[in-house]
């Protein structure tokens, strides 16, 4: 069944139903503009249902249920990275959210202006030299800002509308890609946010994302009441199941850096630790 269709009354086109939308939005996408997917002699046009998942960091069952026109609890989060991906207009990405969760999109979490001014050339540099490695740069409410090749290829989606807490609470394949999903990454995150809240309580951007997590996962809501506090880990060990390790558990350590110029960005970056697989 069509999901949450005919909008006449609010206002909105009655027009074409979510499925139609999406088939023609993927049916425009050039695969030529996302690094992996390119294959030389493709003669096909547009992005298959496979590809958008892997884009957006979901499995293609659960993005196919949005192109069916199923009703779930699809979040805020996964379709802003959607509607990234598909390089939708303003307009298309209201019609999206009208069509998959029967409301207009909310103000867009997007990184502080001060923090993206701080990613620069030579950042930049520094991140594509650690390849291997995935290395990354966040803000202060870990919006990705700044990432090299190696991160795009373990996390697609981080360079669509990425946000490493939004997705680790708010997408459930956040639970399968990360071991130990709750001792190991949720509790330290929420740990670290309120850390971070009580260092810049003036920042609007911690306290919309601290609001987003709370509302948004009931287990989270459960850990807050924990009243624990974090650091940002630097050398600890966990464990990462994602598809482009075709789901094989592989320990990473997590180097954290800060450049001396600001206090609002963090370097990250993730090395392979074979010999540590049974550590930790």
């Amino acid at each position: 069944m069509e999901s949450r269709g005919g909008q006449g009354d609010s206002g909105e086109p009655e027009g074409e139903s979510l499925s139609e939308l999406l088939r023609s939005w993927r049916g425009r996408s050039d695969p030529r503009a996302f690094p992996g997917l390119a294959v030389p002699g493709r003669r096909s046009v547009g992005l298959s249902q496979r590809e958008v998942a892997r884009l957006t960091g979901v499995s293609e069952r659960w993005y196919s249920s949005l192109e069916r026109g199923n009703e779930a609890n699809y979040s805020a989060d996964f379709l802003d990275r959607l509607s990234s991906v598909l390089q939708l207009s303003r307009a298309e990405r209201r019609a999206l959210y009208l069509r998959a969760i029967g409301r207009p999109p909310a103000l867009a979490a997007v990184p502080e202006a001060g923090s993206v001014a701080e990613m620069d050339e030579v950042l930049q540099q520094f991140l594509d030299n650690q390849s291997p490695n995935p290395a990354y740069v966040s803000d202060l409410a870990w919006n990705v800002i700044g990432h090299n090749e190696p991160l795009r290829e373990w996390f697609p989606w981080a360079a669509h509308q990425a946000n490493l807490v939004r997705w680790a609470f708010l997408n459930q394949e956040a639970r399968e890609q990360l071991v130990n999903w709750r001792e190991d990454w949720a509790r330290p995150y929420l740990g670290q946010i309120r850390y971070a809240r009580a260092h810049y309580p003036e920042s609007a951007a911690l306290l919309r994302l601290e609001r987003d997590i709370l509302a948004g996962s009931p287990d989270a809501q459960e850990m807050w009441g924990r009243r624990e506090v974090y650091e940002h880990p630097d050398g600890d060990l966990r464990k990462l199941r994602l598809p482009y390790h075709r789901g094989q558990e592989v320990p990473v350590r997590i180097i954290a850096l800060r450049p001396m110029r600001s206090d609002r960005i963090r370097v990250i970056v993730l090395m392979e630790a074979p010999g540590d697989a049974t550590s930790g």
